[in-house]
């Protein structure tokens, strides 16, 4: 008898400690909603996860924005996690994939704005017209700028110097130049020209007695070398040199207002849109070229230098506006937000899943404490029986 009432406790007991295990572990996650008998909610539905999942989200967006990821993580996982490295190897494959590429630059331009070019392969006017409207006012705007700034104000220290010995080579040029034609046969003819009118139309009687004495060429072969020695003299040089000298320091002690004005408005449009024309050929020039082309003399600087220096700088960034980065995020609530709006059932899944063993384990532990109380008990009875 007493052996029957032992087994039968010892059953008893281990079924509820089991069961009640078992239960205890459903009701983390069930029921995903509360029950009601009439108005009458039953006590814990719905299940402890359920009912606070707004405090569980709360709790983790905090977890997460103060222990796990926090701004002194980032920066210490930014400096050790060798993303400066990994980012120039990068743009480094990107630049050279296309520095390399064998097509032409109107080729990407025609890829990504077809729009650009007319059929005849100008720039359309849609590009054209919005740049000239921009390169006038570019031109415009620098004209007032300076209209009051001298051209010796504006010319920087070299370009005096090179003004200064284009002078001494002009006037040492001129002189030369004119040498050479006196003694070209163009120059002679004009020269034997100049003394026939100058014996024949205004020299008087005495041109004319000098005339009939000595002919031209006899007159030409006496002038000619007197005037090839003056024309090389240092002193005519020098005078030259002198001359052009002053006419240039009165050019450059005028200001951009006068010179615009000397020129003329219209003369100086005409110009600025001849220079737009060459920019605009030029311009055309180019994008025809190979990709390949245009980049060779700058290659070797991208990739062992300014690739470098850029990974270096994007780093640099992110390290010093994480925590402007963070404010930005607002890491707490994406995560309050993502834990409200993740399913109940995903996390059980995900919680047993990781935990089934361990659950497993409980379910058993109960049925063997609740089979040792009621063994426990089973003696107590028969004990005080």
């Amino acid at each position: 008898m007493n052996f029957w009432m032992i087994l039968i406790n010892v059953g008893i007991g281990s079924v509820i400690g089991g069961v009640t295990n078992e239960l205890a572990i459903r009701m983390l996650f069930r029921p995903l909603k509360p029950w009601y008998i009439g108005r009458w909610r039953v006590p814990f539905t719905p299940g402890l996860i359920p009912s606070r999942r707004d405090d569980i989200a709360i709790q983790m967006g905090r977890l997460v924005e103060e222990h796990l990821l926090t701004m002194e993580g980032v920066r210490r996982a930014l400096t050790q996690s060798g993303l400066e490295n990994q980012l120039a190897d990068w743009l480094n494959r990107v630049a050279q994939n296309w520095m390399q590429d064998e097509q032409s630059l109107r080729h990407f331009l025609q890829a990504a704005a077809p729009q650009m070019f007319q059929e005849d392969g100008a720039w359309s006017e849609s590009v054209r017209q919005p740049v000239l409207l921009h390169w006038q006012s570019f031109v415009n705007r620098k004209l007032y700028q300076y209209e009051e700034k001298t051209l010796r104000e504006l010319i920087p220290a070299a370009g005096k110097e090179r003004l200064e010995s284009a002078l001494d080579s002009v006037s040492q040029l001129l002189l030369q130049r004119f040498r050479e034609f006196l003694h070209s046969p163009e120059g002679q003819q004009s020269l034997q020209s100049m003394i026939r009118g100058l014996l024949g139309g205004g020299g008087g009687m005495f041109g004319g007695l000098v005339g009939m004495f000595l002919g031209d060429d006899k007159i030409l072969g006496k002038l000619l070398p007197h005037l090839d020695d003056l024309l090389g003299r240092p002193e005519l040089s020098q005078k030259l040199r002198e001359m052009l000298g002053g006419e240039a320091d009165k050019l450059l002690d005028k200001n951009v207002g006068e010179i615009v004005q000397w020129i003329g408005t219209q003369q100086v449009e005409d110009w600025s849109r001849a220079v737009f024309a060459k920019l605009e050929e030029q311009s055309l020039r180019i994008v025809d070229e190979p990709v390949s082309r245009l980049t060779s003399p700058i290659q070797e600087a991208v990739t062992t230098s300014l690739v470098p220096r850029m990974a270096r700088w994007m780093v640099d960034s992110l390290e010093k506006n994480v925590e402007r980065i963070f404010q930005r995020l607002a890491i707490r609530e994406i995560v309050t937000r993502q834990v409200e709006g993740f399913p109940i059932e995903r996390i059980e899944e995900m919680v047993v899943g990781i935990s089934g063993k361990e659950f497993r384990m409980i379910t058993i532990l109960g049925f063997i404490l609740g089979g040792f109380i009621g063994l426990i008990q089973s003696f107590l009875a028969i004990w005080l029986g």
